[in-house]
Formats: C-alpha cells, structure tokens, sequence
C-alpha cells in the first residue's frame, strides 16, 4: 500500500483503510516515543521543555494549515465532479425536452442509449480507475440525429438551434465529468503531507513528559486525528472511486424519464353542468 499513489488502496473498504492507517500511526508512534526515551532520557527533555513546547507548537500550527488546505483541495474537487456529473444529466434531460415538437427520427433512442451506457459502462470503468470511452458511440448518434434534423417552421428553427447549443454545452459537460475523474491531489503534495505527519509526531516525542503511559497516550491521539484526516482526504481525492464516491442517481433519474416516454396528456375537465355552476 503506497500512499504516494492513493489510487492503489480503493480496492479496499474506507474502513479497513482506516484501520490500518490507525494502528500503523499508533504503533510507529509508541515505538518512536519508546527509542527517543532510551537514547535521551526523560530529565534531559523535560529541562528543554519551554524551548521545545514553543517550536512544536509551530510545528502543529503550520502541519495543520497543510492538512486544511489539502482537505479544502480535495472537498472542493469532489464537490466540483458532482455539480458537473449533475449539469451532464441535466443537459441530457433538456435536449429531450427541447426535441418536442422536431421531427428528430432516433434522437431519444439516443438520449436513452447514452444515458444507459454512462451508467452501465462509465461508470464501472471510473470507479476501477480506467478510461471512460463508452459513451462516445451514443454520443455520436445523438449528434448525427440532430444534424439530420429539417426545420419546417420558424418555431422548428428556434428549436433546433437549441438543441445545436445544449449539445455542445451537453459536450463541454462530459469533458468537464471526464476531467474531474482524471484530476486528484499530486503525489508530491501526498509526500509533504505525509512527511509534515511524521516530522510532527516525532517532534511530539522530544517533550519530556512524567508519565510514560501519559506522553504514550498523547502521542497516540496525536496520530489518530492526522490519520482520519488523511483519510478524509483519500475518500475525496479521487471522487468517482471508494466507498465515498460520486452518486450516477442523476443519469438514473434521466434514464428512467427517457423509459417513461413522453408524458400523456391530461383529459380536457369537462365543463360544469349549470347546477354545478349555481353550487
């Protein structure tokens, strides 16, 4: 398991994850505390303690700025890959909606051919870390009903240049959806945030505490709250991967309104009778 590359442990369970992230913290902790009470002893830290206090707490202040800021990296890639995951389906839903009353032969078995395949096939493909190509063939059918299109009316002109610029934003919304899977947190920013855990857990060990089970504690605890944040930012990194991941519910949504078909029209309410009126 390399954190250096976190798309390795998504084969794995956030919880298993976690727990091994943990119990490696805490152990590697204990056991740095342990070697640095042999080779300085507890008196020799606690004379230096002022000296030593101050400088970690600058340690500890600026280590979690960089988790902060990697975290907020992270949250806002994720949230990003859902707003253009939801614009994507939305788009699809609006280019059946601006087809009503085009003679557009094949364009919703299009719509609902693309939609199926970025479920079936897309989405799949994202969550092991793969290229997400499937949906290009649909993609292509869709534009070649609408080239095909023949406007017979100006209202048909109007609305045939709508469904020209819904799919080029239609487009511009896979490629954004196809960006976002491709995009997470560089290794060398994995790297520093990793070392930055370290170099603060170890410079925890170099206070002089009275208590051997009281610094052990501390510096266990010390190493719990860096490693769940350190997982946060592994759920989030890659948003189409893990247990953590970005929903396809709204292609579903579309997909199943495309199965549906065009919706009937409600029966005329037939006019009230004249003691209908009086009441």
């Amino acid at each position: 398991m390399n954190l250096m590359h976190p798309g390795m442990v998504y084969a794995y369970p956030l919880w298993a994850l976690g727990l091994v992230l943990i119990a490696a913290a805490v152990a590697g902790a204990a056991m740095l505390e342990l070697l640095v009470r042999r080779l300085l002893p507890p008196t020799l830290r606690r004379a230096h303690n002022d000296v030593a206090a101050a400088m970690f707490s600058i340690i500890g202040v600026t280590y979690a700025v960089l988790l902060a800021f990697v975290a907020m990296l992270a949250w806002e890639g994720f949230n990003r890959a859902a707003a253009v995951t939801s614009a994507e389906a939305t788009l699809l839903a609006d280019l059946d909606a601006a087809a009503e009353g085009v003679h557009a032969p094949g364009l919703r078995e299009a719509l609902t051919g693309y939609a199926a395949t970025v479920i079936d096939a897309e989405w799949p493909a994202l969550a092991a870390g793969e290229p997400a190509t499937a949906a290009e063939a649909p993609l292509r059918r869709i534009d070649r009903a609408i080239a095909a299109v023949v406007p017979a009316d100006a209202a048909a002109i109007n609305r045939h240049a709508v469904l020209l610029q819904t799919f080029a934003r239609l487009r511009d919304a896979r490629a954004d959806r196809l960006l976002a899977a491709g995009t997470t947190i560089p290794p060398i920013v994995w790297a520093v945030t990793v070392l930055g855990g370290v170099i603060t857990i170890a410079f925890g060990s170099f206070l002089g505490a009275p208590s051997l089970g009281m610094h052990l504690a501390m510096s266990a605890l010390l190493a719990v709250s860096g490693c769940l944040v350190l997982l946060l930012i592994v759920a989030l990194s890659n948003p189409f991967r893990g247990d953590f991941h970005v929903s396809a519910a709204p292609f579903q949504a579309v997909l199943a309104r495309l199965d549906a078909g065009p919706a009937a029209a409600e029966p005329p309410t037939p006019p009230a009778t004249a003691q209908e009126s009086q009441q």
